[in-house]
């Protein structure tokens, strides 16, 4: 299908799981592989685990505050799933202390999937609560800074980085009203991904939006006539950036709804091209050639 949108880096614009994203395929196999997924508790980051179960992870390890929503999840996954292990460590992405024990305990991984985030209520930044909208930040940025910290030093030779951004840091201004933090934020995200990608050209490292999925964010958004994408879609997606076949991606920002086959067409441009797909402001430079 088209994207809905309007614009898009490929064509083919998908809503739902297909063949080139799916766990199942030889080429995305995750067999023996530990994943560490923060915000694992429930939405998109508990639907993944189902993907990279799926995939043949050996070991899952979950990070979330709700150490309920954790004891359920890793309950289902490993009585659907017996040849993969669970674990999961309670705590918060902004205390530094609940990282270092989280990341001990699990030891060595392969792919970190960056998944919490925090959306501050949609209001005017002269009417917005200042300390619901600094959350944002300190979610968004500053949790995924010290996720990095505490996980870096025991990545394994040639471990995958995946952070979860949004669309709306492609948004306008005026489209991005009342949504101040949320855009601010990740797209700071997305330029401290690309940043640590640079720093650490040994790790694959890269950041997407996920897509629209009615999750308890997007319910707090009070959003509504959407499209709406299917939660397979995003969590299948994380699977492939996973994989070496999605290594040009190296510090660049997609979409989920973009179709991987296509995007695998453009792999040189995308390579050659420093800027494609990235936060930096672009309109001023005239001396590239960017299309």
């Amino acid at each position: 299908m088209k994207s809905p949108f309007g614009a898009s880096f490929t064509s083919e614009w998908h809503n739902t799981t297909y063949e080139g994203i799916s766990p199942s395929r030889p080429e995305l196999s995750l067999s023996g592989k530990t994943v560490v997924i923060t915000g694992g508790g429930n939405g998109i980051g508990a639907r993944m685990i189902q993907s990279f179960a799926e995939a043949g992870a050996a070991k899952i390890a979950i990070t979330a505050r709700r150490e309920q929503n954790l004891k359920d999840v890793k309950a289902k996954t490993e009585a659907a799933y017996p040849k993969t292990k669970v674990d999961y460590y309670v705590g918060d992405v902004v205390n530094e202390a609940d990282l270092k024990k989280a990341a001990d305990g699990i030891g060595n991984w392969d792919v970190l999937v960056l998944n919490a985030g925090y959306l501050s209520k949609r209001e005017l930044i002269t009417k917005v609560d200042a300390e619901d909208w600094w959350r944002g930040f300190e979610v968004n940025i500053k949790g995924a800074f010290l996720t990095l910290r505490a996980f870096a030093p025991t990545a394994n030779a040639g471990a995958s980085i995946i952070g979860l951004s949004t669309g709306v840091v492609t948004f306008t201004s005026e489209m991005a009203q009342t949504s101040s933090s949320y855009a601010a934020s990740k797209i700071g995200l997305n330029n401290v991904i690309e940043i640590f990608a640079a720093e650490n050209p040994h790790l694959s490292v890269k950041v997407y939006h996920p897509g629209v999925i009615e999750t308890e964010m997007l319910a707090k958004s009070e959003l509504s006539g959407l499209p709406i994408d299917d939660i397979s879609l995003p969590a299948d997606f994380a699977v492939w950036l996973a994989s070496k076949e999605a290594d040009f991606t190296k510090g660049r920002f997609l979409s989920c709804n973009w179709d991987v086959d296509e995007l695998k067409g453009k792999a040189s441009q995308i390579e050659q091209n420093p800027l494609l797909l990235t936060s930096n402001i672009l309109g001023w430079f005239p001396a590239l050639d960017l299309r």
